[in-house]
């Protein structure tokens, strides 16, 4: 399957504009004030089957340097598709990523292997390796029902949500904690189908993406959701 030159939501997700666009003004989420529970984390994996270590590094696979090989505008990524293998429905893909590895990268290799699970393992702002998980959709079966919405983090740190109930903006220090409180809230009243996280610029570091995703995640504040990756809609 040949991937869009530019597209809305990464593999396994529906066009923004279903999450309610961004036209209006974006309002501010003001989330209750109580933290998220701890829920049980991801295995860290010790060999990962793929490593994006930093910009311009390209990926290596079982210790071979696979460069990017697919039109600059796309996300299709030949040599790390051979170099991976076939991949089916049910299996897991491990991804080591660094924190200053261009988010367009991690985007390309989420998209060559979406037929399977791919758990994505980085370092917090500390230097602690935490994984999360990102479920590929399954075949013939279908969504629940439910919410879906996009984050992506802005150059200033701010995160632009689109939800059903239109466009937000999470300000602040800790945004990503911020989020989090808000989608416990927000799922109270309609429960989350999945959350796209990116960034406005795909150049952007991943490092502060993946601090937001982990926001999510440690709590489990968008309950069973499944986790995707988006990339922004604009121009180059």
């Amino acid at each position: 399957m040949k991937a869009p030159a530019r597209a809305a939501l990464l593999a396994f997700a529906v066009p923004l504009a279903a999450c309610g666009g961004g036209v209006a003004a974006p309002a501010t989420w003001e989330p209750p004030q109580a933290a998220p529970a701890q829920a049980p984390a991801l295995a860290v994996a010790l060999a990962p089957d793929v490593e994006l270590r930093g910009e311009g590094h390209g990926a290596i696979v079982r210790g071979q340097p696979v460069a990017f090989d697919g039109e600059r505008e796309g996300l299709v990524w030949p040599a790390l598709e051979k170099a991976l293998g076939p991949r089916r429905p049910g299996d897991v893909v491990t991804m080591q990523v660094a924190r200053d590895a261009p988010i367009e990268d991690v985007l390309r290799a989420a998209w060559t292997v979406h037929r399977a699970d791919l758990h994505v393992q980085s370092p917090d702002a500390a230097g602690v390796m935490h994984a999360v998980e990102l479920r590929a959709h399954r075949e013939g079966v279908p969504d629940r029902t439910g919410c879906h919405l996009a984050v992506f983090l802005r150059p200033d740190g701010a995160l632009r949500v689109a939800a059903p109930g239109g466009p937000h903006q999470v300000d602040g220090p800790h945004a990503g904690e911020r989020l989090a409180r808000a989608l416990a809230d927000e799922r109270a009243r309609c429960p989350i189908r999945y959350v796209a996280f990116g960034a406005e610029d795909d150049a952007a570091a991943w490092g502060p993406v993946f601090d937001v995703l982990l926001a999510v995640d440690a709590g489990k504040s968008a309950g069973e959701a499944r986790y995707v990756l988006a990339q922004a809609m604009h121009a180059r």
